[in-house]
């Protein structure tokens, strides 16, 4: 047996990872948005991604459109990931699987929002808020929580 087969799963099913991550990455849009709202941060996934794409990027809409697909591609390879590779080291049923696995791929990758801070363009002029912050910390943390909940309930291999 080699490496790849002793790593991905063979009950993973690329189709259906693949639709549980658009679904969950819209439940995950839908709660950054209402959490943007209550919370009266800023900070937009979508807005970020636009911004890594260069000073004229962050005022042109298909640039926006072009994010969003950004978004959406992301929240699907993360659900690959999830169903290829993860899910089996997880402990728990399978919501729970998905609610740690999206905690924890937020939580690994949080210690780069001080470099977020200080080089992305649209933190740099204040379009968007600083993301190394309690408040944005939280809302990442209820937005992958979403993500990772909708994935576990959604992907059965």
């Amino acid at each position: 047996m080699n490496i790849i087969d002793q790593v991905i799963s063979r009950r993973w099913r690329a189709g259906r990872a693949a639709v549980a991550g658009l679904l969950a990455t819209t439940a995950y849009s839908i709660a950054m948005e209402g959490d943007m709202a209550i919370t009266r941060n800023r900070f937009s996934d979508v807005r970020f991604i636009q911004g890594l794409m260069g000073k004229r990027a962050t005022t042109q809409k298909k640039f926006l459109l072009l994010a969003w697909i950004l978004h959406i591609f992301n929240g699907v390879a993360l659900a690959e990931l999830y169903a290829a590779i993860f899910k089996r080291f997880l402990p728990g049923p399978d919501w729970l699987k998905g609610a740690i696995f999206g905690e924890l791929f937020i939580v690994s990758a949080w210690w780069l929002t001080p470099l977020a801070d200080r080089y992305h363009p649209l933190i740099q002029n204040g379009e968007l808020p600083k993301l190394a912050n309690p408040t944005s910390f939280w809302q990442n943390i209820v937005r992958h929580l979403v993500f990772g909940l909708v994935l576990g309930f959604l992907y059965r291999d």
